[in-house]
């Protein structure tokens, strides 16, 4: 190629690929834990900036003020639950809310999307994360009638339609038993109980200790079962 058609073909291509790069949102960062951490492990491992939005627990095991949150509320952070075998990777978020009791991650409450999503992109990811899930050895919890979302063409159907009946939502219980329990739901955020489109979905992820496995009586049992009852 000659020069003087060399040098405009290089200039055009380097316009489009800043327009691109000024054009993409936010580049994400990620916020590293699992269940048990200690604050200020949950903070080194992590390159989302945690210390700049945090109400900081004292690690200070005879001060009352055990109880923290680490919290995202603008895009775009990527959380990795980090256990080795049972761990995940959820989509890129604008809300978070990463809890400690006594100076340790106790629960996580998210919706894994940056926004509310038109239905089949909203299922998408609903079958990505369903996968990793079963991946990591996560069951459903049969003794309240839990079971797999079906995403089979008739089962997208049915989860349509339970969009637009009265709770708007269907979830399902999931467990690592005697380690972690968690609540996995898609829900209809905007349109299906006023039947006015547009059509907009969620979905929301509660993540705590397996309070299912526990003894009656244990000690931090009403808490998570408070985080297990679904992000609001």
């Amino acid at each position: 190629m000659r020069r003087r058609y060399w040098l405009p073909a290089v200039l055009a291509g380097l316009a489009i690929v800043t327009a691109w790069w000024q054009s993409r949102g936010p580049v994400p960062t990620v916020l590293r834990f699992t269940l048990g951490q200690t604050f200020d492990e949950v903070v080194r491992s992590s390159s989302y900036p945690a210390m700049d939005h945090a109400n900081r627990p004292a690690d200070d095991p005879d001060k009352d003020l055990q109880f923290g949150a680490i919290w995202v509320t603008e895009p775009a952070v990527i959380i990795r639950f980090t256990d080795p075998k049972h761990g995940f990777t959820l989509p890129p978020t604008k809300f978070a809310a990463l809890s400690f009791s006594k100076n340790k991650a106790s629960s996580l409450a998210t919706s894994p999307m940056l926004e509310a999503l038109p239905f089949d992109e909203a299922v998408a990811i609903l079958e990505n994360l369903q996968n990793q899930f079963k991946a990591g050895g996560w069951e459903p919890w049969e003794k309240n009638d839990s079971v797999w979302f079906d995403l089979s063409p008739t089962g997208r159907k049915r989860l349509h339609a339970r969009m637009f009946e009265p709770g708007y939502a269907q979830e399902t219980t999931l467990r690592i038993p005697k380690l972690y329990g968690m609540t996995f739901r898609l829900k209809c955020n905007e349109g299906c109980g006023t039947g006015e489109p547009p059509y907009l979905f969620l979905i929301d992820i509660g993540l705590s200790d397996d309070v299912f496995g526990w003894m009656p009586g244990h000690p931090t049992q009403s808490q998570a079962v408070a985080v297990n009852s679904g992000v609001k």
